[in-house]
């Protein structure tokens, strides 16, 4: 199984969402291998847009098998009197996936281990699964993570990607479980994305920029 997460972060309005998931669906449509893929479990697309979008992505895309729907945070506290929070409660039902710990988050917000590791906890009492972002071997991985996104900082949105030997070593030195999916992200792009998957030790990418053509984002999974 080979998954490919788009994260959209803060972009994209209604109108935007709505004219990417038709165009987007259209693709996968008019291309067997790709619909093939999803069809005999062996491709798995996730869509993180921001939570406006949440629900109306959801019923676009009820009823085609394996692309499923992720949000791009969760709250560390449970459902009640907090404005402006969003709980793994309320998520519940809408998505299937969560992205924890992106290193924008992480500086900008200032997310300690303590609230990604609080996170994860929420997520999962709910069943849903944390995607948990990683800079490298210095970022502690909460107990009960089954896919890691190492997202080296210098290469989100810079356009410059690491190379596979440098994924690869990073991977080794987070000593992760064998049974971990482990995926790639940080300028990925239709040009490198085929360097990436060439390894049976990567089993997708996290695609951030480049996610938000339709037809970008087609073309990377389907090399």
């Amino acid at each position: 199984m080979k998954y490919f997460i788009a994260n959209w972060k803060a972009n994209k309005t209604k109108e935007e969402a709505d004219r990417w998931v038709d165009t987007f669906l259209t693709g996968i449509q008019s291309n067997s291998i790709l619909k093939n893929a999803l069809l005999e479990d062996s491709l798995r697309i996730i869509l993180c847009p921001p939570f406006p979008l949440l629900y109306p992505i959801s019923a676009k895309i009820s009823g085609y098998k394996n692309i499923y729907l992720g949000s791009q945070d969760v709250s560390v506290f449970d459902k009640g009197s907090l404005t402006g929070e969003v709980p793994a409660d309320l998520l519940k039902g809408v998505i299937q996936y969560v992205i924890i710990g992106h290193s924008e988050r992480r500086n900008l917000l200032h997310e300690t281990d303590a609230m990604l590791s609080k996170k994860v906890e929420k997520a999962k009492s709910v069943g849903i699964e944390p995607i948990f972002c990683v800079r490298g071997e210095q970022d502690m991985i909460p107990p009960g993570v089954r896919m890691v996104a190492y997202e080296p900082v210098w290469a989100i949105g810079t356009g410059k990607n690491d190379s596979l030997d440098e994924v690869l070593t990073t991977k080794q030195k987070l000593q992760s479980s064998p049974t971990t999916v482990f995926l790639y992200g940080g300028s990925v792009n239709e040009d490198n994305a085929k360097i990436y998957l060439s390894s049976e030790q990567i089993d997708g990418l996290l695609v951030g920029t480049a996610s938000l053509n339709p037809d970008h984002f087609l073309r990377i999974t389907t090399k």
